[in-house]
């Protein structure tokens, strides 16, 4: 690849609440969705505490919001 850019991209995710960031990954759309769905029901279940305790991280359930890295990258393919 020749004039290859990078570029970050940051935005913000906003929970209202512990089922407002897990619902989605319940549906069928998405990686972690289908991750999910090839776990058995215990391990998805382990899955989801785990990471309602790092929600919540000691607080009460409630709104919280998180930054979100993700890198860009382009270039072209000499002929």
């Amino acid at each position: 690849l020749t004039d290859v850019v990078e570029k970050s991209l940051v935005t913000r995710m906003d929970f209202q609440s512990f089922e407002d960031l897990w619902g989605p990954y319940e549906g069928r759309d998405g990686t972690v969705a289908a991750y999910l769905a090839t776990l058995q029901e215990a391990d998805k279940r382990r899955l989801r505490e785990a990471v309602e305790r790092a929600y919540l991280d000691g607080e009460r359930e409630g709104p919280r919001s998180y930054a979100a890295l993700a890198w860009a990258v382009k270039g072209i393919v000499p002929t």
